[in-house]
């Protein structure tokens, strides 16, 4: 049967093999193209994707750094606040461990960075706050201060002019006195009072003045001491010994003294010393006090 074949029909049978061998191969190369295409678009999603997820690890990573920067620059006095955001730092270095070493789904990630964030954000609101109220309190404060310490100066300058003039009063209410003279005395066999310069005749101390007016000191009984003084410096002795009062913020021995009922206007006062101890020669100091002011003074001598 093959010996009867042509040689045409052996030629067009090779040309219609080789047609489809040759359309078999351009199939092939087709699909294969195809599939490199869809090969070469999977592998550039996958880089995507890996770009997508190296990128999205970035923002978290340097989110949460920033965190952490952010609560190293909030300060504040109040303990629980600090115990508090010490407590979110530590969940903040958690959280970016395990981004930074790949264990961690970057979707919770993000979720709870945000949630970090947001706590974060009411702490710098807070802290912010507190600050402005502080320094409003500070401003109050030094306020306060200042009016405090003009309200003290205040009552210094009170105090000093009150002081002044309760001077001023206590100086202008001192008594004083007018025509003030004193001596020596002895008495004559009839009882007469004979003024005299001599020693060995004295006897007793005589001093007379006049109380001036005065509208400043309150009226009533005023006690007058009298103080002499010998020529040996020593302060004569009352007739019932020595006897002592206040004057001048001191303590001292007085010689006599005598009570007067003074009503702002002027009187005449007379004051004796008869303590009966010899008087011997020299000057003598006679000093007149109320309410332990010196009043007046006046000396003598005898020969």
């Amino acid at each position: 049967m093959d010996q009867n074949t042509s040689p045409t029909e052996k030629k067009n049978r090779s040309s219609t093999g080789l047609l489809l061998l040759v359309v078999l191969l351009l199939v092939s190369n087709v699909v294969m193209l195809w599939m490199l295409m869809q090969r070469n678009k999977e592998v550039e999603l996958g880089q995507q994707k890996v770009e997508a997820v190296i990128s999205e690890k970035d923002n978290v990573t340097v989110m949460l750094e920033n965190m952490l920067a952010s609560y190293d620059t909030l300060k504040t006095d109040n303990e629980q606040l600090t115990s508090e955001m010490e407590l979110q730092k530590q969940q903040i270095e958690e959280l970016l461990d395990k981004v930074k070493r790949g264990t961690y789904s970057l979707a919770k990630a993000q979720k709870e960075a945000g949630t970090l964030r947001t706590i974060m954000k009411g702490y710098v609101v807070t802290i912010d706050s507190l600050n402005q109220a502080n320094q409003a309190l500070t401003a109050q404060n030094v306020g306060l201060t200042q009016e405090l310490g003009e309200v003290i100066g205040q009552k210094d300058a009170l105090s000093t002019e009150k002081a002044a003039l309760e001077g001023k009063i206590a100086k202008g209410a001192v008594l004083h006195t007018t025509a003030m003279s004193a001596g020596a005395l002895y008495m004559r066999n009839n009882g007469k009072q004979v003024d005299t310069d001599r020693a060995k005749k004295a006897e007793m101390v005589k001093c007379c003045f006049s109380l001036g007016q005065n509208s400043v000191t309150e009226a009533g009984d005023k006690t007058l001491y009298m103080r002499v003084i010998s020529p040996d410096g020593t302060v004569l002795p009352t007739s019932e010994g020595a006897k002592r009062f206040q004057f001048n913020g001191v303590e001292g021995n007085y010689s006599s003294k005598r009570d007067v009922n003074y009503q702002n206007q002027p009187v005449d006062v007379c004051i004796f010393w008869t303590g009966g101890e010899e008087l011997r020669t020299g000057q003598y100091i006679v000093e007149i006090y109320e309410a332990g002011a010196l009043v007046s003074k006046a000396n003598f001598d005898l020969k």
